[in-house]
């Protein structure tokens, strides 16, 4: 299956979310947008550092706007944010969207931005989004 991660700058969260579900997911094609990113940035240094504390590389991450992406061609959507999730379902009637966390079955379903803050956000940013996506895993809702 193709997955695609959304947030909203696609610098911080849904590049973290890419890499941890690349890593557990094996043979499924991963990627991520933003929907309201810049082309060809690169990840926030904190996303950088954190994931390289946990063995993943997002050196070579650029971001893309949702606009120039291919979420077209997506079996499943996953959103860091009921309001990303909203949005995108607005745009994309089509796609299958849900929140990574819904996905997951969490009550609560949003993921706060990082962005701006220090490290050790970013590092429970990023053990959130693992633990959901371990738990994805497990029940394989992404196949």
């Amino acid at each position: 299956s193709i997955v695609m991660f959304v947030c909203t700058g696609n610098i911080c969260r849904s590049p973290m979310a890419e890499a941890i579900f690349k890593d557990l997911a094996g043979n499924v094609e991963v990627s991520s947008a933003g929907t309201f990113a810049l082309d060809g940035e690169m990840a926030s240094y904190n996303a950088i550092e954190v994931c390289k504390s946990h063995g993943l590389d997002l050196s070579g991450h650029r971001s893309t706007p949702i606009e120039d992406s291919d979420i077209e061609e997506m079996d499943l959507v996953l959103t860091a944010t009921v309001r990303h999730r909203d949005y995108l379902k607005e745009e994309y009637p089509n796609l299958k969207i849900c929140t990574i966390k819904e996905c997951a079955g969490y009550e609560n379903l949003d993921i706060a931005d990082p962005y701006g803050y220090n490290l050790n956000v970013y590092e429970n940013c990023f053990l959130e989004i693992k633990e959901a996506l371990e738990k994805i895993c497990e029940s394989n809702s992404f196949r």
